[in-house]
């Protein structure tokens, strides 16, 4: 019987011709692709690290400072093994780049939500860690994103967040649950992103724009005020770069 998972991190990379430790130490993790493109048009030259499947990994430079970017996931699962590829591939701090909705009455659409933890709705974590197990952002990260939120005078909230696999399974019973717990806001991925990372002993915290509010329906995917802040929450991520001190 084999001692380890029949594939690792590091036989991924190994097939993806990757190095370990050839990342940047510091990656900036948007879900969809066209969010990813976002980022990449603001870094000095960029390279494409490595491509698989519908994911793709950059590294370039912003204000000197090597940065990794790429589309990290839609959902828990896919969002863990594009987050163990990254820590094995030597990025000591991630950054999420997400959007969510909104469960408390003063976050509307278009605030930023920087989070200070996650409680896990998903299935993916319980194979990394136990149901008693506290999944946070690291203090460091949410510090720099607070800072350059604040920096850049932009509406934020601070909170936690709940991720779900079932879109459709958010229920008014279960909204109103979380409304009355404090958790700020529901997403399909956060949790799954901050445990991975805390287990393999990586930095990691989420930013995340709000596109709909669950207490009253409103959905604003659409929204000019959900559109501008996804450009807003990247420029947040790039200036919490600063705050971190990150190695050049």
């Amino acid at each position: 019987m084999q001692k380890e998972p029949h594939f690792t991190p590091a036989k991924m990379l190994s097939l993806l011709g990757v190095k370990p430790a050839s990342l940047a130490p510091v990656a900036l993790i948007p879900g969809p692709k066209e969010r990813s493109q976002m980022l990449l048009g603001i870094l000095d030259n960029p390279r494409r690290d490595f491509a698989f499947l519908d994911y793709e990994m950059h590294t370039g430079s912003y204000e000197g400072k090597r940065v990794t970017v790429g589309n990290g996931g839609r959902y828990a699962p896919d969002t863990a093994i594009t987050t163990e590829i990254l820590c094995a591939a030597g990025v000591q701090s991630l950054i999420r780049i997400g959007s969510c909705g909104a469960l408390q009455e003063q976050i509307k659409v278009g605030d930023l939500i920087i989070v200070a933890g996650a409680l896990r709705g998903e299935g993916t974590s319980a194979y990394y860690v136990p149901k008693n197990f506290s999944t946070t952002s690291h203090p460091d990260i949410a510090r720099a994103l607070v800072e350059a939120a604040q920096a850049l005078k932009v509406r934020y909230h601070v909170g936690w967040v709940y991720t779900t696999d079932a879109l459709f399974q958010e229920t008014p019973e279960l909204v109103a649950e979380l409304e009355q717990q404090g958790v700020s806001a529901i997403d399909m991925v956060t949790s799954a992103f901050l445990t991975v990372a805390q287990v393999r002993g990586k930095k990691a915290g989420a930013i995340l724009a709000v596109s709909d509010e669950c207490l009253n329906g409103k959905m604003g995917f659409r929204d000019p005020a959900f559109q501008a802040a996804e450009e807003k929450m990247a420029e947040v991520a790039l200036k919490a770069i600063h705050f971190l001190g990150s190695p050049r």
